[in-house]
């Protein structure tokens, strides 16, 4: 009787192809495809999973990942130097860039984790956050009126770290979406009216005032003392260090409490600019086209332990020689209107930052400009001028037109908002002869 053997060598799967021949398949692959081709055998798993096949993709199909980048500047990633003991690794890193860009091409979000954010009151029935109110009136708006404003919002994000008004905690807490990982940041929320959270250039500042009026201008607006407190955000074998750096006074006397009294900022890692504009509570010279404006940069790159919270009549700040923040340059009504950034009651200023050596704070208005006809938002045209101030000289500022895209103003985070792209390459700019 005849007896059936099984064959002692497996035929040649998927892995066995040649690179030419495996790639030209590749070719007609999408990342998606390539993924799920790994469920179909063992075989199939081993060379679409092979990291000598992932990593020449990866740097093909997204050289502008943020991995990308970084495999492209390590010289450990030639192909004489891919492991195929790490193809593991290699594998998650490709699912994971693949994944995201898979996502942001179909417009889909690939997971959902809700924060609850703290009330506006706290336990204790005390108002514990009040944002600072958006402008109801614009000049990058075709009608001046503010079509859908958004309120300012309690979190701030930037590269993968979360920061927000925990209400299961009752606190500031700093999230890390990459790792999951969570840690709280030593700021005292009881006593204190928060206004804005920031985070930038791995700086966190949190603009605050106190819940009771330090005096009173009228009958119904009293003027609360107002300050920022920044903290410092680095990374340590333990996840992410929180540490205090410095607080500061923003408002010399102070700002109202109110739904008319506004204020912008902007901070690098080493200086913080604040933009304040409010209404002209003269009895003789009201006038809702003459606002009261000022522009402070402040110097917050050295540590301190002052807290002018703490000390209301400065003496301790005297005694101690405290070198913490200082103003470095400051511009009333006059300076703004001679460097022709002036608001006035139908502002225009869509960005606020300070340059990168700390030479110059920029102002960026996007103002709509009129069509002949009617018609709808997606049509709008607009002329966007960024303004470059010096701080530490009396010289020329530069004032140039910009074809960068900036949408419609409709709440305070829009003056950290980036540009929508790129319509031109060239900025044409004209250097003012003002001194």
């Amino acid at each position: 009787m005849a007896t059936y053997e099984s064959p002692t060598s497996e035929p040649p799967g998927m892995s066995s192809f040649p690179r030419d021949i495996f790639w030209i398949i590749l070719r007609y692959l999408s990342p998606r495809d390539i993924v799920c081709c790994r469920r179909v055998s063992r075989s199939w798993s081993e060379a679409f999973g092979n990291p000598d096949n992932l990593v020449p993709l990866l740097k093909e199909l997204y050289p502008r990942a943020r991995e990308v980048r970084e495999l492209l500047n390590d010289s450990s990633t030639d192909e004489s130097h891919i492991h195929i003991e790490d193809a593991a690794g290699w594998r998650k890193l490709f699912d994971q860039v693949a994944a995201r860009y898979d996502h942001l091409a179909r417009g889909t979000f690939r997971s959902v984790q809700k924060y609850k954010l703290c009330d506006d009151f706290g336990i204790s029935g005390e108002r514990e956050f009040f944002q600072v109110q958006p402008w109801e009136n614009h000049a990058s708006h075709l009608m001046l009126r503010v079509d859908c404003p958004f309120s300012e919002p309690f979190w701030t994000y930037e590269d993968g770290l979360l920061v927000y008004a925990s209400a299961d905690d009752r606190c500031l807490v700093l999230a890390d979406l990459k790792e999951d990982r969570r840690f709280m940041i030593p700021f005292l929320i009881p006593g204190k009216v928060i206004r804005r959270i920031r985070l930038q250039n791995k700086l966190l500042v949190v603009e605050w005032a106190e819940p009771k009026a330090f005096h009173w201008l009228n009958d119904s607006d009293g003027v609360h003392r107002h300050f920022a407190s920044s903290y410092d955000i680095t990374q340590s074998p333990r996840g992410w260090d929180i540490t205090f750096r410095n607080e500061w006074k923003i408002m010399f006397l102070g700002h109202p409490l109110s739904e008319r009294d506004r204020f912008y900022s902007s901070h690098s890692n080493t200086h913080y600019a604040i933009y304040i504009w409010q209404p002209n509570r003269s009895l003789y010279t009201a006038d809702e086209d003459a606002p009261i404006e000022s522009l402070f940069v402040w110097d917050i790159s050295k540590p301190s332990s002052y807290r002018p919270s703490l000390d209301p009549t400065g003496r301790l700040k005297d005694s101690e020689g405290d070198q913490g923040p200082s103003i470095v340059a400051r511009f009333g009504f006059r300076e703004l209107d001679f460097y022709t950034v002036r608001q006035r009651g139908f502002p225009g200023i869509i960005r606020l930052e300070v340059t990168e050596d700390a030479g110059y704070v920029e102002i960026t208005e996007n103002r709509c400009t009129e069509p002949d006809r009617l018609i709808g938002p997606a049509e709008w045209v607009s002329q966007v001028h960024t303004t470059s101030i010096p701080l530490f000289t009396h010289g020329p500022c530069w004032r140039r037109e910009s074809e960068l895209a900036f949408p419609p103003y409709r709440g305070n985070s829009s003056l950290q908002a980036t540009p929508l792209g790129i319509i031109g390459s060239e900025m044409h700019g004209t250097l003012s002869s003002q001194k």
